[in-house]
């Protein structure tokens, strides 16, 4: 078994890709010791090619091709297929601290971990840093506690929820048949709460291992009607689960930590519609003043947004308004 498995879909990021693959070889580890598995998901750009030249000249890169069914997919496949005694995601258009990857096994490897979660900096195209604001910062706490993971939601992990933001011990994942929905475009929350809830031993690290690249033309920034109309749809469908596990779980602070990230999403859900879907707004207003989820609740907000539930929570039209381009 190697030490490490790194999982990489792909889809139509030929101008990333190099960077990408370029910091996941630059690592600390000899090249026998881990492996990158790469899903190209039906690209139709010169992604695959680039691919196939790494490949050649990289023992260690594993490649499978698939049709275009979604990240999802691509990283359960990534999963059944990992041989590393650890596992990661690493998303094709971003890229890796060189040299990381024997620190994070080592942290994995010493303190018998479900999971470790690592820090990021999200970035330009030009690699420019974006500042972190002090809303997505207010509820993070990297410290050297190991936690449950019922804990680590509602003390440490905020409202960032990555998954490529941990790395992952494989036979917990695979035990627990820990896959991805692959039929929404917002599985990231719904997979690493559902990972979370049934782990053990999860650690903060606070050292910056990853860079987030923010780039025109993602799946939320789409402007075809019918991905915004899923985009809706999909949020909707986390808002009912991310309820459902506010009923069922017994850590009435992980109940906080849902009822609040379901009013951050209503919140951005009514900018949304107003702005791309006006359509939709009389429907997700309905659906905002069911008693299950009206009024809405804070949780560990900052002053901005608690103003601005205190807005939705005094008219959801008012808010809307507001929140017109």
């Amino acid at each position: 078994m190697k030490k490490l498995s790194v999982i990489i879909p792909v889809y139509n990021t030929e101008n990333y890709l190099s960077k990408c693959l370029d910091s996941i070889l630059a690592q600390d580890i000899p090249s026998r010791e881990y492996e990158i598995i790469i899903i190209d998901d039906g690209s139709t750009d010169k992604s695959y090619n680039i691919i196939k030249s790494y490949s050649a000249q990289n023992q260690n890169i594993r490649v499978f091709n698939q049709n275009n069914v979604g990240v999802g997919s691509a990283r359960n496949l990534g999963i059944r297929e990992a041989d590393g005694k650890y596992l990661m995601f690493v998303d094709s258009d971003d890229f890796i601290l060189m040299n990381c990857l024997n620190l994070l096994v080592d942290q994995m490897e010493i303190n018998n971990l479900d999971l470790l979660r690592y820090n990021y900096e999200a970035i330009y195209e030009d690699h420019k840093i974006i500042p972190k604001t002090k809303n997505s910062l207010h509820t993070i706490l990297y410290n050297q506690d190991i936690v449950d993971g019922s804990t680590f939601i509602s003390d440490y992990l905020g409202w960032a929820c990555y998954p490529w933001l941990y790395i992952y011990n494989t036979s917990f994942i695979k035990k627990n048949n820990l896959l991805f929905n692959s039929s929404i475009y917002f599985e990231d929350i719904e997979w690493l709460i559902h990972v979370l809830m049934v782990a053990k031993r999860v650690l903060s690290y606070n050292k910056k291992i990853y860079f987030y690249l923010q780039r025109p033309g993602s799946i939320t920034k789409s402007i075809q009607i019918e991905k915004k109309l899923k985009v809706l749809s999909d949020r909707l469908f986390i808002v009912d689960y991310l309820k459902n596990i506010s009923k069922i779980t017994p850590h009435s602070k992980v109940k906080l930590w849902c009822n609040g990230l379901i009013s951050l999403i209503f919140m951005s859900l009514l900018a949304y519609v107003e702005n791309e879907l006006p359509s939709k707004k009389n429907e997700v207003i309905g659906i905002l003043l069911n008693p299950e989820f009206y009024p809405l609740k804070s949780y560990k907000f900052t002053f901005k947004q608690k103003r601005d539930l205190f807005l939705t929570n005094l008219s959801p039209r008012l808010y809307c308004y507001i929140k017109k381009r």
